[in-house]
């Protein structure tokens, strides 16, 4: 089996509600949206025609760049979901909240909820809340970051009108206003994910939601959806830049353990490689045509680096976005190669990895039993040559190769 590369570039359409749809098989058209299942496909209308994509794996907005996290006011969820707004009050068991972009209120059990930033994070706060030094500690506690920067732990027992009934360790329990906090932390022993059973979606906004939805369908031209932390949602289609399908047709490398991890430093101890943020803890990072990109899921990596992956002739293709980090990696260069079944893939680009537009690749993996991910030293060692993988997924066969 010789595996293959092909490009994974979109086309061009002028319609702002088209979208490239990605499944199991090599086509991937793009036009306007006419449906959309998470079990059964999406549908959409080409100058071609009519086309339906069975078995979905993303859908994509074209030549549209992925935003960053939301850097305002915002709050993260348990599952992970990123969303602007303001928070408007809340009881003992429920926050609720006014999505900054569709203006609806939403109503969030409070054990659903991580964090609250009711201000715009320091530009250096880590992008997970379990890294939040103000929020660490032993035990573990509510804690609520003034404004000022002073942190107050204990338990936050609800709201009022205005802000928040809050009893401190030691102390006796007060009404603290809204106004006076930039973040509000809960007590991550209480905090409790609630991921889907079946296939679910991550939908990412213009303006850097990130929120998981276990329910979606085509309503004109919106979306609509059940999420995850609870309320259900209407998504106008012009604010929707991606969906990726999980516990789907496609598995995140980053959600696998590799079979084989090994790190060679240039000078010293290597590097770790990370899942879902580089090598230094931040988010994926990368350069494209449409300008720097902020990846959810994905590898960090650094020289020398080989992760190995058991595919146990299960899937049909990897596929990934890779490039030096657009924000570390600016004046890097780096070896990168990847090997199926202990054969070399011919990907020039990559072997002379470069600063600029992050690489799409796409390597048939049919049959395969093993997947690796090479990423050796460039001409300078491992100067500046953080790599990330975006959106690295294993897509399974399409169900004719599976004789379904």
């Amino acid at each position: 089996m010789l595996p293959l590369v092909l490009s994974l570039a979109l086309s061009a359409p002028s319609d702002p509600l088209a979208f490239t749809v990605i499944g199991t098989t090599e086509r991937a058209p793009t036009g306007k949206l006419r449906a959309v299942s998470l079990t059964l496909g999406a549908e959409v209308a080409t100058t071609g025609g009519s086309q339906t994509v069975p078995r979905l794996v993303a859908l994509r907005k074209p030549n549209t760049a992925l935003p960053p996290f939301p850097t305002g006011a915002h709050i993260i969820t348990a599952v992970g979901d990123r969303v602007p707004g303001k928070v408007t009050g809340g009881d003992a068991k429920a926050l609720y909240f006014t999505h900054a972009t569709t203006d609806e209120s939403w109503s969030i059990a409070l054990d659903a909820v991580a964090a609250v930033w009711l201000k715009p994070p320091a530009a250096d706060t880590p992008s997970d809340p379990a890294k939040y030094t103000w929020l660490a500690g032993t035990p573990t506690r509510d804690a609520l970051l003034y404004r000022n920067g002073d942190t107050v732990r204990g338990t936050l027992t609800g709201f009022t009108a205005t802000g928040v009934k809050f009893t401190p360790d030691g102390g006796a329990a007060r009404d603290v206003p809204l106004a006076d906090l930039a973040a509000i932390g809960f007590n991550p022993r209480f905090v409790r994910p609630r991921r889907p059973k079946g296939p679910y979606a991550g939908l990412v906004l213009t303006d850097g939601t990130r929120l998981n939805v276990n329910e979606v369908a085509l309503k004109g031209n919106a979306l609509v959806c059940k999420a995850a932390c609870g309320p259900a949602i209407e998504v106008p289609l012009t604010k929707l830049v991606a969906l990726n399908v999980f516990q789907g047709p496609a598995v995140y490398l980053s959600d696998l353990k590799p079979k084989k991890a090994e790190t060679v430093g240039f000078l010293g101890d290597g590097w770790a490689w990370a899942a879902d943020r580089t090598v230094r803890g931040n988010p994926l990072f990368l350069q494209s045509g449409e300008g720097e990109e902020t990846f959810d899921k994905g590898l960090g990596t650094h020289p020398k680096t080989v992760l190995t992956y058991d595919l146990a002739g299960k899937y049909g293709r990897f596929e990934a976005v890779v490039g030096l980090d657009a924000v570390t990696g600016k004046r890097g260069l780096a070896d990168v190669r990847v090997r199926v079944d202990g054969q070399e893939v011919p990907l020039p680009e990559l072997k002379a990895l470069a600063a600029g537009n992050a690489i799409p690749v796409k390597v048939d993996v049919r049959g395969a039993k093993e997947l690796a991910l090479v990423i050796d030293f460039g001409p300078a060692g491992d100067v500046q040559a953080d790599v990330n993988w975006g959106n690295a997924r294993l897509v399974e066969q399409p169900a004719t190769a599976l004789g379904q």
